[in-house]
């Protein structure tokens, strides 16, 4: 295609430069790839979908003006509601397909980061959907395989695989990666959050993070907004015989407090930090990241049986968590954001 040919394309009325144009024909190609990864395979949900993060030209035959009389506007209006529609099915979907997403601003995404559930990032992607674990007991966190982390041993399963591999297990468990592909030396920060809640199922939920195979800890404080505790602090006359997960903890110090010790056993106390919020369960950062370095996550969410707040009333309860990566001079964000948004800096 020659100069002449890119000039000539317009959207909203403005003719565009044949950088523009390029990286307009692009971020649809990237927009296709991602609706199709999600299942949506609708040309029209692609060009509705497309035109709302400006990835569109203009028809030439009409003119932008046309959309603002006559036909045109009842078209208008009414793609407008299709959109809106869309979008909420879209939401709809993304809340029944997982208890756990990750997604990257869109600046990440610019700068080159990546996602994928293998290290080979074949399938390099700027987000991901993991199935949610359906109707699953509540357990122990001495029940929880200590090598849950190790994803040669404990891959995450396979479509169709999740229900029964989550039952048996009692919890939910996913392991990514996210690799730097661009060519700059950047930082990036973590937020994971609670995006929705029923029966106050989070009051009992327990959420352990290991960042490179390190384990940090968490649960939503009780109702005296203290730190959650197994056994209470008021109770010393039982604990765990062993930590579980102690080799692997970030802050063990912090995490596990020695009840007593006799010539057998030594007597734990687990102590999980503090969700930030109720909804903010944790935050963290790699400050300084190479170009093609690579970063790995296992999260694991479980409803924890010896915690008070675990009673017969979270029965039927549910919980979708989203854990979002940006860059750390990006603005502080605790909320999570659309699939898509990867994407939108296409926008105007």
């Amino acid at each position: 295609m020659g100069k002449d040919s890119y000039t000539l394309k317009k959207r909203g009325g403005i003719r565009l430069t044949r950088e523009e144009v390029q990286e307009i024909k692009a971020g649809r190609k990237k927009l296709r790839q991602q609706m199709r990864e999600s299942g949506i395979k609708s040309r029209r949900e692609f060009e509705l979908t497309a035109s709302s993060l400006g990835l569109y030209f203009d028809k030439p035959r009409f003119g932008f003006l046309w959309f603002f009389s006559g036909r045109g506007l009842w078209l208008l209006l009414g793609a407008l509601a299709l959109l809106v529609l869309v979008l909420g099915m879209l939401s709809v979907v993304t809340q029944m397909r997982g208890l756990f997403t990750i997604n990257m601003s869109q600046r990440m995404f610019k700068e080159g980061y990546a996602l994928s559930e293998d290290i080979s990032f074949k399938q390099g992607t700027g987000n991901l959907f993991c199935e949610p674990a359906l109707d699953v007991p509540c357990i122990s966190i001495v029940q929880i395989p200590e090598d849950i982390y190790d994803n040669e041993v404990w891959k995450n399963p396979k479509a169709g695989e999740e229900a029964k591999e989550y039952q048996e297990l009692g919890c939910f468990y996913y392991t990514f990666y996210i690799r730097n592909e661009g060519e700059s030396t950047t930082g990036y920060k973590w937020n994971l959050n609670i995006e929705s809640e029923d029966q106050n199922v989070g009051d009992a939920l327990w959420v352990m993070v290991f960042e490179d195979d390190e384990m940090m800890l968490y649960a939503r404080a009780n109702q005296k907004g203290e730190a959650e505790a197994l056994p209470g602090f008021d109770d010393d006359s039982v604990g765990y015989k062993k930590a579980p997960f102690i080799e692997q903890a970030k802050n063990p110090e912090r995490n596990f407090e020695v009840i007593k010790e006799t010539e057998r056993f030594t007597y734990y106390r687990v102590v999980p930090d503090k969700f930030l919020t109720d909804t903010h369960v944790a935050s963290g950062q790699q400050e300084e990241v190479d170009p093609l370095e690579i970063h790995k996550y296992t999260v694991v969410i479980w409803i924890e049986g010896e915690d008070p707040e675990c009673t017969d009333d979270l029965i039927g309860g549910h919980a979708g968590l989203g854990m979002h990566f940006s860059l750390i001079d990006e603005e502080e964000s605790q909320g999570s954001s659309n699939w898509w948004d990867g994407l939108q800096f296409w926008k105007n």
